[in-house]
């Protein structure tokens, strides 16, 4: 289990699916590629995440790490520049 600190927020990259000409889909686990992050854990100074939200950060930002088989994004809270509302 994974808990951030103060205003630290933990994100699950969501990997954009590509196509290739014959139908095949192709996959990179690349924080620069991925277009959204699913909130995993958020500190306790977390003001405006919650968990389970997907969220658009600042891919310049924050940490990449692997974990229990996982691409773990971690972030300030001001580093999340949007919260997708389906």
């Amino acid at each position: 289990m994974l808990a951030p600190i103060k205003k630290y927020v933990i994100l699950e990259l969501i990997e954009k699916e590509k196509t290739t000409a014959s139908g095949l889909i192709l996959t990179k686990a690349d924080p620069h590629e991925a277009n959204r992050g699913l909130v995993l854990a958020v500190g306790p100074e977390v003001e405006d995440v919650k968990v389970g939200e997907m969220v658009l950060p600042n891919w310049n930002q924050g940490r990449n790490v692997k974990y229990d088989g996982k691409n773990i994004w971690v972030v300030k809270e001001e580093d999340i520049v949007l919260i997708f509302e389906d």
